[in-house]
This record gives structure tokens, sequence and C-alpha cells, in this order.
């Protein structure tokens, strides 16, 4: 090893030189190689590896890549090659220094540990985190004891906190070395919380190493990771395999334990305390307690031994014989317990806490009232305390029939709620489908009689311009002269007489829609009322959205500006045949006086007689269709309007449903599981009974 630690380290060249000369390296070796180069057959591999070392401390790293470069001996190839790489590694050159490394060929285990550290080294640099972790872990599987190989590892591992592998490290080097403070490093981990992902087996066999080196300091790392496991879904793996060491590993007696008993004593009473079921835990109660009874001392073993023996009283047959014979033995030669008034009323104050989790607690407070008036809680003695807990396990027990029954009966009662909801429900379509036709029939209704009414006043109007038609009206332009009375007219009435009778149809007719809405929100509110009742608390209300009424005042006053924006419209302006001969007629004969009454009466005749039909509904066809399209979006805003109610009655609905699913479950539960509500009784059964035996 000495020669490879020169190797290592680089100085094989001070085996070639004389440590009393002074004179630089290079000058030293450079004399030896013109020396060897005068004999018949020269051998300068050494000296050619030796002044490669040189060059290279002396940061000529290409010269030194030279000198490893040219032929060597056999044995110094691999390291010449490992320290080729090492140069370009200090040249910054990493991509080629790795492939240097792994081309390396040697059988040396220094060798080769020498160039995984290098390569972690490399890895490190260029962030390849996985291949760092690769390199270090092979290092430490060829050779575990090479110089501070698994302390660089455990140092990388908790830099770049890697727990998984430094928990791997520290319980490998634990197991293989023996050594202490590997075994702290682990319970470092442990308390830390970076192991309760992993199966308690899976530390086996570092604690059975640890129980036979170091008690003390078995109790240590056990207490750690009992807490760690207490709770994690491994909790019961662990008892089961901590119980399964002490059973097999025989507890010297001899020792006296100092954190363990406790660590039994708190996981005994949480496994009885109704969190797990009885078939979970039975199968560790006998190991358990086994050794619980083994590892306590004198002055705690009374809680142990009664442990047992309550256990047995009320599992018969479960327990070994020998096992509940050596508990009565200590049982029988204990000192006298002087805390039974105040377990009894912790145990009293749990079967409280699950009553409340079962929704019992008003019922078991009923029940036990006038005998906790009767013996006054407070200075009760302790049997009187036991005979308060002994009824309130009769009482839950027998309560349980009630419960299936109160249960069943929420069930009815939320499918009779959600029936309700439902028949609520198809009201308000029917009641929506009703509104939307009755008001989508009064609009209609509102709107045909106001156009009815403008068809019929509008082409009275336009009749009565043939006033201003005379024998001495000048013919050849009384058509440019009509027309222009004719709309004048026609927007006079429209932005007097017709814009207010819009306005006075349309607010008749949000009067009427206001009545329609409030008639549907009394019913809405006698609905709701009668479900609350039923329901014992406000859960719904049926409110309609009033706001619609505004928008539609907004929407129709809007439409209503179109009757006084209207287009002049060609009444007189016409190019159809009546109209062109009357014209032709004026500019022929509009100067001839004999002619003037012909054309007096024609026009007249004209204007009384022409059918205007057809005129008026193209003047008014913009307003119309605005109209249409309002009636249209009628259904829409209706709908809209009772959308509320609607996510009110299914957001209700959801919790109808939820909390019968809920119930449902909990019933069959209860069918498929009768344990789930049996089992904490019963153990609180073993409780009682312990706490007798302990206050005997």
């Amino acid at each position: 090893m000495t020669a490879e630690n020169e190797m290592i380290r680089k100085s094989y060249y001070k085996t070639l030189i004389d440590t009393y000369d002074n004179r630089h390296p290079i000058s030293i070796l450079g004399e030896r190689y013109m020396e060897e180069m005068k004999k018949q057959r020269p051998d300068l591999s050494a000296i050619r590896y030796a002044q490669g070392e040189v060059y290279f401390f002396n940061k000529d790293y290409e010269a030194a890549i030279y000198k490893w470069g040219t032929p060597l001996d056999d044995e110094l190839i691999p390291w010449a090659q490992k320290n080729i790489a090492d140069a370009h590694l200090e040249m910054g050159l990493l991509e080629d220094a790795e492939k240097f490394y792994k081309d390396v060929q040697t059988d040396s285990v220094v060798l080769q540990a020498e160039i995984l550290l290098q390569l972690f080294s490399l890895y490190i640099q260029q962030d390849r985190f996985e291949n760092a972790v690769h390199a270090i872990k092979n290092a430490i599987e060829l050779d575990p004891d090479y110089p501070d190989v698994t302390e660089i590892a455990k140092a990388f591992f908790e830099n770049s906190k890697d727990w998984g592998n430094a928990v791997e490290l520290a319980v490998n080097e634990a197991v293989r070395t023996k050594s202490l403070p590997w075994f702290e490093v682990l319970e470092g981990y442990v308390d830390q919380g970076h192991t309760t992902n992993y199966e308690p087996s899976y530390f086996r066999g570092v604690l059975v190493d640890l129980f036979h080196m170091d008690k003390y300091r078995f109790e240590s790392l056990t207490e750690v990771m009992w807490n760690s496991y207490k709770s994690s879904d491994f909790y019961i793996q662990w008892l089961e395999e901590i119980n399964d060491l002490i059973w097999n590993h025989n507890a010297d007696e001899s020792y006296m334990w100092k954190k363990l008993p406790n660590l039994f004593k708190q996981s005994y009473f949480e496994l009885i305390s109704g969190r797990y079921l009885i078939r979970d835990i039975a199968p560790l109660i006998q190991n358990h307690l086994t050794n619980w009874l083994t590892i306590s001392s004198v002055s705690d073993i009374l809680i142990s031994a009664t442990a047992i023996l309550a256990w047995d009283d009320i599992f018969e047959s479960d327990l070994d014989p020998t096992l509940v014979k050596e508990a009565a033995y200590h049982f029988e030669n204990c000192s006298p317990y002087q805390n039974g008034r105040q377990d009894g009323i912790e145990l009293f104050e749990s079967m409280k806490t699950w009553a409340e989790k079962e929704d019992l607690l008003n019922d078991l407070t009923e029940f036990i009232q006038p005998m906790v008036e009767e013996y006054s809680i407070e200075v009760a003695s302790p049997s009187k305390i036991r005979g308060l807990i002994k009824a309130s396990i009769e009482f839950l027990k027998e309560k349980r029939v009630e419960v299936e029954h109160g249960i069943m009966e929420k069930i009815t009662w939320n499918e009779e709620l959600l029936a309700k909801l439902n028949d609520i429900h198809a009201q308000m379509e029917g009641m929506e489908s009703e509104e939307v036709h009755v008001i989508k029939d009064s609009f209609r209704h509102m709107t045909n009689n106001f156009t009815q009414n403008l068809m019929t006043k509008l082409p009275e109007l336009l009749r009565k311009s043939a006033d201003i038609v005379h024998e001495d009206s000048d013919f050849k332009k009384i058509h440019i002269d009509l027309n222009n009375e004719m709309n004048k007219q026609v927007i006079s009435y429209m932005e007097n007489t017709g814009l207010q009778g819009f306005r006075d149809a349309s607010q008749t007719w949000i009067e009427d829609c206001l009545r329609e809405f409030k008639d549907r929100q009394m019913n809405m509110d006698e609905m709701s009322e009668s479900f609350n009742q039923q329901y014992g608390e406000e859960k719904i209300t049926l409110e309609a959205d009033f706001k619609i009424l505004n928008d539609w005042q907004r929407d129709l006053e809007r439409i209503s500006r179109e009757l006084v924006h209207m287009e002049k419209t060609n009444f007189m302006l016409r190019n159809n045949p009546s109209q062109l001969l009357l014209k032709g007629a004026g500019k022929l004969f509009g100067s001839m006086t004999k002619n003037k009454e012909m054309l007096h009466i024609k026009y007249k005749n004209y204007i009384e007689n022409e059918d205007y039909s057809q005129l008026i509904q193209d003047l008014l066809h913009p307003f119309l269709q605005q109209l249409e399209s309002f009636e249209r979006s009628i259904e829409w805003d209706v709908n809209n309007s009772f959308s509320n109610i609607y996510d009110g009655i299914g957001h209700v609905s959801d919790e109808v449903q939820k909390d019968m699913e809920n119930h449902k479950n909990a019933l069959a539960t209860m069918h498929e599981k009768p344990e789930i509500y049996r089992d904490p009784l019963t153990l609180f059964e073993v409780k009682l009974r312990q706490h007798e035996l302990m206050n005997a």
C-alpha cells in the first residue's frame, strides 16, 4: 500500500532522487535521464513517470501528459492513464477526463477506488447528481474500508438531502462495522423524520446488532423509531417487529430497562383505545404483554401484570397460561396502587369522548346524571367511579339498537326531504313554463293592439292630407307638398300620440308582469316556508329575481325611440302607375284653369282611397323588428331569473343526498362490521377490569 500511496499522492518521483540534493527535481531527473541514456539498454520508464508527476505539480499539464503517454512499464501504465485523466480534470476538460478515467484497465482495488472518487468529484462539478451517487456507491461497494470513502458519501448525501441513500449507508455501515457512531448517525436520521417511509423490517439487522452490543443505545434508537412510527401506517408492523425481536433475543433480566417499559405501556393503551379493531391487535397482544412484563421494573410491574390478568378475564384462553400465572404471582406480591380514583376519572372521560364521537354523549349524560349527582363524582370513591363506568358500558351496549333505528329514521327523513325538493323543483319548472307563456302572450297582445292602432290611425292621417289640395294648387309640384305634409303628420303623431301611447302600453305591461311575479313569489314563499318547517331550519329561499323588470323597462324605452327617429317615407314620390299618371297630368294640365278642377278631384280621390297599409308596415318595420327580438328574449330572461332558485334547490339536494349516503354507509358498516361499535366497548371492559384489579 506504501507504493500505491505514493502513486495516489503523485510522490513516486521522490523515490528516484536524493533527498539531500537541493536542486529542482526536474534538474535531477533530467540528469538521471541523460545518464540512463548512456547505457546500452536504458530503462527510462520510471524516470518518465516521475517527470510527469513533477510537471503536473508545476501545472505543466501538457508536458506531464506527454511523459505519461510515452512507453512505460506495465505496472505504471494504469496509474499513468489515471494521471492523464487527472491532468485533463485540472485543465477543466471534464468530458475528456471522464473518458480517460473510464478507459483505465486495472486489477488494483486502490486504483479502482481512486478512479471512482475522481469520477465522483467530476460528476459533482458537472451537476450530474445520479452519476455522482452511482460513483460513490460503487466505491463503497468496492472497498468500504477505503480511507474516508464512507465519510465522503455521508457528507454528500446529507448536503444533497438524499436521505434515502443516507439512511441506506448508515444502516449498512452500522451492521458492517458494528461501530456505535454509525448507529448514532442512523438515530439522528430517524429523529429527523427521514425513515417513516421504510417498513420496520428494514431495520431488523441494525436493532438486533445493537441489542447485543449496547442495551442503552438500543433503547435510545428504539425510542426514536417507536415515536416516528407512532402516527404512521406502519405502527402495527413496528410493534410486531420490536416484539418479535425482544421475544426471540431474550431480554437481559439483569439490565434495568429505562425507556422500553413506558413505551410498551403507552403502546398497550393505544392498542386498546378503540382506534384499532380487536382482530387487528389480538395477534401481537401475547408477545407485547409478555415482553412488557419481562422488562418491567418492580415499581411498575403492577400495571403490566394487571393488564395481562384483565385481558385474560375478558378474552379467556387467548394468552399463554404460563404468562397468566406469572402475572398473577407479581400481582399478589405488588404494593397497593395509589392513583385509582384519578385513573378511574380519566377512563370515564375517555368513554365520554368516544360517546361524543358516536353522537351518543347527550344520551349517556342523561342516563348517568342521577348517578353523578348521587355520587358527587368530584369526591366519589374509586369503587363508585368503577360502578359508574360499568353502568355506562352496559348502557352504550344497549344503545346500539337505538342508534341503528335512529340512522334508519334519518335515512327515511332524508328520502322524504329529497322527494319534497324534487317536487319543488318540478313545481318551479311548471311555474316557469306558465310564466313564460303568460308574459309572452300578454306582450304579444300589447304590441299587436299598439301596432293595429297605428295601422288604423296613420292611414287616417294620410287621407286627411287631401285637405291641402285645392283647385288653385300648383299641380306641377303638389305631389312634393303632399309628401312633405304626409311625413309631417306621421312624425308629429309618432312624437306625441304614438310615443306616449307605446310608453303607456309598455308601463301597463310591466305592471302586469310585476303582479305576475308577486303572485309567483307568494306561492314560492309558501313552498319554502313549508319545506323549512319540515327541515327544521331555514334551508331554502325561493326568491324571485325582480331586477329583470328594470331591464325590460330599460329595453322598451330604448325601443320606443324608434318611433321618433323614423326615416322619411315616399308616400307621393313613388313610381307606381297611379302616381305617375297624376304627376304627368299635373305637369301637362296644371297650368290650365279649366283642368284644375279635374286634377283637384283626382288627387283627392287618390289620397282618400289609397291603401297605405304596406307603406305603414315598411315605415314601422325597424320598430316591429325590435319588438320581435324583445319577445324572443322573454323566455331566456324568465329562465335566467329562475336559475338562482334552481341552484339553491340543487345545493340543498346535494347536501341532503350526501347526508343520506353517509347514513346509509354508516348503517351498512354497522351491519357488515358490528365490531367497529362493539370492540371499543369490549376494550373499555378490559380497561375497567384492569382498573378494578389495580384498586382491589
